[in-house]
């Protein structure tokens, strides 16, 4: 009578069975990870951050309205605050995978911080908020059109 008999593996082939499904394990753990959304969130950050150390006060120190020195200094406290507004600015353009929509959402983003932290940080005269209102806007304008349509979701097959 034939009888069936189960083969024992050897102990290499169960290690490397077991690295394997750890190593498939990493890499489920690491495709899930949403890079665009995180990408467009550090990116709107970091612009956030460009505009209170080096935007607003070029600007300002272009048109004449003050030296960039004092404009950055003036505004060093509320970088912080922009980067936190920006980054989620960044990651709402991303979401809509929309030049049009990323210019409009991250220019208002760009228009409001200007304004409020150009009023609170330098000063409240019309052409200071405008000057600092203004390239605010502008520059998040671009930065929502690049950041919109470079990160946007790839479509469905």
């Amino acid at each position: 009578m034939p009888i069936q008999a189960e083969t024992v593996e050897s102990r290499d082939n169960m290690i490397l069975k077991q690295i394997r499904i750890f190593n498939a394990g990493i890499l489920k753990f690491v495709m899930g990870i949403k890079l665009r959304p995180v990408g467009a969130t550090i990116l709107g950050g970091f612009a956030g951050l460009s505009l209170t150390a080096n935007v607003i006060p070029s600007a300002l120190s272009i048109t004449g309205a003050m030296d960039s020195f004092s404009a950055r200094w003036g505004l060093g406290g509320y970088a912080v605050y922009s980067v936190l507004a920006w980054a989620v600015g960044g990651w709402a353009v991303q979401k809509t995978g929309s030049k049009k929509l990323g210019a409009i959402i991250l220019g208002a983003v760009g228009l409001s911080t200007g304004l409020l932290f150009t009023g609170a940080g330098i000063g409240t005269e019309m052409n200071i908020l405008l000057t600092g209102g203004g390239a605010a806007l502008l520059y998040g304008a671009i930065g929502g059109m690049i950041i919109a349509d470079s990160l946007r979701n790839p479509p469905p097959d």
